[in-house]
């Protein structure tokens, strides 16, 4: 059996982290020797679930709040006792990118270049491949192809090129790496495969129910999430090759899809102290923050502390979005349009605010309030003054926050990686744009997954869903890609792979696209006391000159390694291959 015991023993170190059931624990505190005999496939597949759908708070961290997460114009920090400066993230910070490089891939040098999740499955599709007669073979490789396909698409939509057909050979320390249009081709062959083959029969595998943490062993519910992630890809294909989505799309729309709420990619949140709460809480919880009124109240919850100074507030342009503000390029950028409303969606208030967000201070008259992303400076009553340390602009308090469901003790959020409501939305696109031919209408497509996503946020949707479709048939052809673009973003809250993603493709909503890029003139306080007029830039010029980002850079430790690391990987503007047309 090729390299079975190098790669489960290192693979099976996730184990320990999970705790679902009684079960689960004792198989936990004493595993059964895995061998050739005895994969262990349950166990194993319940860690790498773990790891692809609910990542560990230091690859959240890292990876995706710092980085995906802020860039996508969700969140942001820069508050007054917070760890994070406007600038940080757009300026190109080794200890950050290595730790979301190798909490993806390990290193080059543990592990064949794959951490557990890789290696895990790895060790199973080489087993099912030498045992195909063994129960639920078929099944259990197709579930391992998803997990895979899963974690390869955050890594090269993050990275872009990355390690991919050499990634976990033990005996390549230092792999190639391949072109992403190359990892799509594959990804897409193989998702294709599973939905057509792997999952064709509708069984129910019953020794997965206490270890399958989204489907409980659903295997047509793993058919429709393999097909859907294959239309998310799709969507991302589709501007840079418009036929080779159409293709695909054709052959997508043939085979079930996520149907409802009930098939959303979702692990639920456990009350173990030590386990799945979900990542924002690990995240947000540390080194909590204080209440100068004592408490909060939101929605059911009473907050007695706050977020610490490692957590992110939501950022002005998901707020402002939602809000329905008129938004204007000249807020943002110099030379900027100060008459032309950018937001496809001005005047249409969004319920799913109050479900997103906590209002300021819990105050329900208290409206809503994001902080400014990248924003280092602004005038007060005519002085230059440093938003962070501003006693009001730089209150944490005075602004809105994640909704306390997401975070605080006791709430109710589960992490969900792919949901009804982004089908609803990327065929939306798809048949507004002409890229395949499907039974419904873009109108009632969106007004669909609109719906969907309130259910799902426990939003009452009133004449919203009625009122963006309304604003959407009366549009032109590039008023109704906004719409529908801007809806996809605004939906992917905290899924920030896909919000960042749907940004950078489409380049909407626009007012979170365009550069930051705008000067402010006033009066400047000097250290002495003394003042002086001047000019100074409002936002953080960061690596990538008042830009949004295209990328993460592969971090210089694994450049001074691996010679393989392409050009284009070592800077934060060079667009990937789908967002480069």
């Amino acid at each position: 059996m090729k390299i079975f015991n190098k790669y489960i023993l290192v693979g099976l170190v996730a184990l320990a982290s999970i705790s679902c059931t009684d079960d689960f624990d004792k198989m936990n505190t004493n595993p059964n020797s895995p061998s050739a005999d005895n994969p262990a496939t349950e166990a194993v597949l319940a860690s790498s679930m773990r790891k692809a759908f609910h990542e560990d708070r230091f690859e959240f961290w890292r990876g995706v709040v710092l980085h995906a997460e802020r860039f996508a114009g969700h969140v942001d920090g820069g508050y007054k006792g917070g760890w994070w400066a406007p600038g940080d993230s757009y300026n190109y910070h080794e200890g950050w990118t290595a730790a979301a490089w190798d909490s993806y891939n390990s290193s080059s040098f543990v592990n064949g270049y794959g951490g557990a999740l890789f290696a895990n499955t790895n060790v199973l599709l080489n087993y099912y491949e030498q045992n195909p007669e063994a129960p639920y073979a078929k099944e259990f490789t197709g579930i391992c192809h998803v997990l895979r396909s899963f974690q390869f698409l955050k890594i090269t939509d993050l990275f872009g090129d990355t390690p991919y057909s050499e990634h976990g050979n033990i005996d390549i320390p230092t792999p190639k790496f391949d072109a992403q249009k190359a990892i799509y081709d594959d990804i897409e062959a193989k998702l294709k495969m599973v939905v057509e083959e792997n999952f064709a029969d509708d069984v129910t595998i019953g020794t997965m129910s206490k270890y399958d943490l989204v489907y409980k062993g659903n295997v047509s519910k793993w058919r429709k999430f393999a097909n859907s992630l294959r239309l998310r890809m799709a969507l991302r294909r589709s501007n840079v090759d418009s036929e080779g989505a159409k293709a695909i799309l054709a052959d997508i729309v043939k085979y079930p899809l996520l149907e409802g709420n009930g098939d959303n990619v979702m692990v639920e949140r456990t009350k173990s102290s030590t386990d799945l709460h979900n990542q924002y809480y690990g995240f947000f919880k540390t080194w909590p923050g204080a209440m100068p009124n004592g408490s909060y109240s939101w929605d059911g919850f009473v907050m007695e502390w706050g977020p610490g100074p490692g957590a992110f507030i939501p950022a002005r342009e998901i707020v402002e979005v939602m809000k329905g503000s008129a938004l204007y390029a000249a807020e943002v950028k110099d030379g900027g349009s100060a008459s032309e409303d950018i937001n496809a969606v001005s005047g249409i208030y969004d319920p799913r605010l109050d479900k997103y967000f906590m209002r300021p201070k819990g105050d329900g008259e208290a409206e809503h309030k994001g902080r400014p992303a990248r924003a280092e400076f602004f005038l007060k009553e005519g002085v230059i003054t440093n938003i962070q340390n501003d006693d009001d602009e730089g209150d944490v308090h005075n602004y809105s926050w994640m909704h306390p469901s997401i975070w605080y003790d006791g709430g109710t959020w589960n992490p969900v990686s792919l949901d009804y409501a982004e089908v609803c939305l990327a065929l939306a696109e798809a048949v507004n744009r002409g890229l395949v031919t499907y039974g419904k209408s873009d109108a009632d497509l969106l007004k669909e997954g609109l719906e969907a996503s309130c259910e799902r946020w426990g939003a009452e949707v009133g004449s919203f869903a009625d009122d963006v479709v309304s604003k959407f048939n009366s549009g032109d052809a590039d008023e109704k890609e906004a719409i529908i673009a801007t809806e996809r973003w605004v939906s992917a809250y905290t899924v920030p792979h896909q919000a960042y993603s749907v940004l950078r493709r489409t380049g909407h909503p626009e007012f979170a696209y365009i550069d930051k890029d705008r000067k402010i003139t006033g009066t400047w306080v000097n250290p002495d006391g003394s003042t002086e007029n001047r000019t100074i830039e409002k936002y953080a010029q960061g690596s990538t000159n008042f830009q949004l980002p295209q990328r993460m850079r592969v971090p210089e430790s694994e450049v001074a390694i691996n010679d393989n690391v392409p050009a284009e990987n070592k800077d934060m503007m060079n667009k990937v291959w789908w967002a480069n047309y």
